[in-house]
């Protein structure tokens, strides 16, 4: 007999904590709604010498088959009508019509020079909507961290960060596990200090501590990282209407993606690269994510952007002109989003369905990849290139 759980409590969409709260794990239950997220496919059927089809009314003809979505597909054909009350089009209120036109106006209108007709078949599936894709933290009581942060009685580094210097202290030991760049500039900058401050000792042999100044790093940014590092706590993404400098909007999610990225902190780079996407993707924001997602490997929202675009290309380039004007200047990454565009899109495979063939990797998004690579501890940072080579090397 199943157990029946204790209690019950709101969770968040798509695998993110609540505010404050430590999350043992996550499960669903049912089919995830399928909706129709514009991944279109176009078949086109030809059918030479429309006009002297001898099949009469109610015999059909039948193309050959296109595999489109996974699935192959044939059009089925009455040259002269199924039956006598369906051969012509009837006014009518309802949404869309049995028949189109006339078959005196098809071959006279829609037929080629050589009386080929071509029927057009825009074909769109809909799909089980998944959710962003978020990195899995490690939510479990950090004690030490928590108990470390902001102390300064056994902190060895002191950080004076943004224009009016605020002062933060850190760990050596912590920073060098959890922020790998950031404890680098620290070594640079306690063997440069150490020539001039032999063990770096005062008069009363007491360890001084590194000082590291960031003034090009916003202190709200810098604050979130920091407690992110020792406490595993994501940055707070409900807006204070009472104070304007600690509202979350676009701006500061990009500003903590991008200082995670430089001092090193994987996780929460990840972390908040899904933020983008979750709540702020629209097509005004495409070209500047895209930008964005390039320049520092992130591979999913890269995706995103891709995607949206593919779907949206004339309010993308509509919408946000000053950013289009500044991707066109990059033509590599137009030409990819171009080819992107035109192509077929990579798909979504849950590790629930096996990992396929070596083969099916490279139809794999990114979410596929990531999902796999996650499971089995590797990487899941860097493009997408990166991480098809990646998985195929574990794979083999």
């Amino acid at each position: 007999m199943a157990e029946s759980s204790a209690s019950s409590s709101s969770s968040s969409q798509g695998g993110r904590p609540m505010k404050r709260m430590k999350v043992a794990g996550s499960t669903s239950y049912g089919n995830l709604p399928k909706e129709f997220l514009g991944n279109k496919e176009i078949m086109q059927f030809q059918i030479h010498d429309f006009a002297n089809l001898q099949e009469k009314r109610g015999e059909e003809i039948q193309t050959g088959a296109i595999k489109a979505h996974g699935h192959l597909w044939e059009l089925m054909i009455y040259p002269r009508g199924y039956k006598k009350s369906d051969t012509d089009a009837d006014k009518d209120w309802t949404r869309g019509w049995s028949n189109f036109s006339k078959r005196e106006k098809i071959i006279k209108n829609d037929c080629n020079d050589a009386g080929t007709l071509t029927i057009t078949v825009e074909l769109e599936v809909a799909t089980e909507k998944k959710s962003v894709w978020f990195p899995q933290l490690n939510y479990c009581d950090n004690i030490i961290g928590t108990q470390l942060y902001d102390s300064t009685k056994t902190s060895d580094v002191l950080f004076i960060v943004g224009n009016g210097g605020k002062e933060f202290v850190g760990h050596k030991c912590i920073l060098s596990l959890r922020a790998r760049s950031l404890y680098d500039l620290i070594l640079t900058e306690e063997q440069s200090s150490s020539a001039d401050d032999e063990g770096s000792r005062n008069n009363n042999d007491e360890r001084v501590a590194i000082q590291i100044n960031l003034p090009d790093v916003d202190e709200f940014v810098f604050e979130s990282l920091l407690k992110f590092i020792y406490t595993d706590e994501v940055p707070t993404l409900e807006r204070d209407k009472d104070d304007d400098d600690n509202n979350i909007n676009e701006e500061k999610v990009k500003s903590i993606l991008l200082t995670a990225d430089r001092f090193g902190c994987t996780d929460l780079k990840l972390y908040m690269e899904s933020i983008l996407i979750e709540n702020f993707l629209v097509p005004s924001t495409v070209a500047g994510l895209l930008l964005l997602a390039d320049s520092h490997s992130c591979a999913l929202l890269k995706e995103a952007t891709m995607n949206m675009y593919a779907c949206n290309s004339k309010d993308v380039m509509e919408s946000s002109q000053d950013d289009w004007t500044k991707l066109k200047e990059s033509n590599d990454l137009l030409v990819e989003l171009l080819v992107y565009a035109t192509s077929s899109r990579k798909k979504y495979f849950s590790v629930d369905d096996g990992n396929g063939t070596i083969e099916d990797v490279d139809n794999f998004d990114v979410t596929s990849l990531r999902e796999r690579l996650q499971e089995v501890g590797e990487n899941v940072d860097g493009t997408r290139d990166y991480l098809v080579e990646l998985w195929k090397s574990y794979y083999i």
